[in-house]
């Protein structure tokens, strides 16, 4: 497992820091590891399959939740909002953006059940169960 770090520039210093985030497959997935570049690349689509050659599934939280601004905001670099244009661009070429899930429980649900899919949730919101971190993101400065 690797873990990566983000720096916290530009945010309010009353802000508390953001908790870590984990990026999970399920049980049985063949993806064992993944960097944080494949990752951006999966949840922009501009990596569309696998090395084995299946689809890959990225999976997002709402666009209004806590985690997926920071998701966004760190492996992204940018919040949301401002992927709307990019989406709508990529839409007209038949390019769907990740499947959106309502909660943690339901995201590891659906990677558990999905060999392909690759998604995020709070690192204290994993279900050890059913899914396997591949990599976690950690705020700056924080000791792991």
């Amino acid at each position: 497992m690797v873990v990566a770090a983000f720096g916290m520039a530009g945010r309010a210093a009353a802000e508390p820091p953001a908790p870590p985030l984990a990026v999970v497959v399920g049980k049985n997935s063949p993806i064992r590891s993944v960097t944080l570049d494949t990752v951006r690349d999966v949840f922009l689509r501009r990596q569309r399959l696998w090395p084995d050659g299946s689809r890959t599934m990225p999976v997002n939280l709402p666009a209004d939740s806590p985690e997926r601004r920071e998701f966004s905001r760190r492996v992204l670099g940018r919040l949301p909002v401002e992927l709307v244009d990019y989406w709508n661009r990529l839409y007209f070429d038949g390019i769907r953006p990740p499947l959106v899930l309502r909660s943690p429980d339901a995201v590891c649900a659906y990677v558990a059940t999905e060999p392909a899919a690759l998604a995020y949730v709070p690192r204290d919101a994993v279900d050890t169960n059913s899914c396997r971190v591949v990599l976690e993101l950690q705020a700056a400065g924080e000791e792991r």
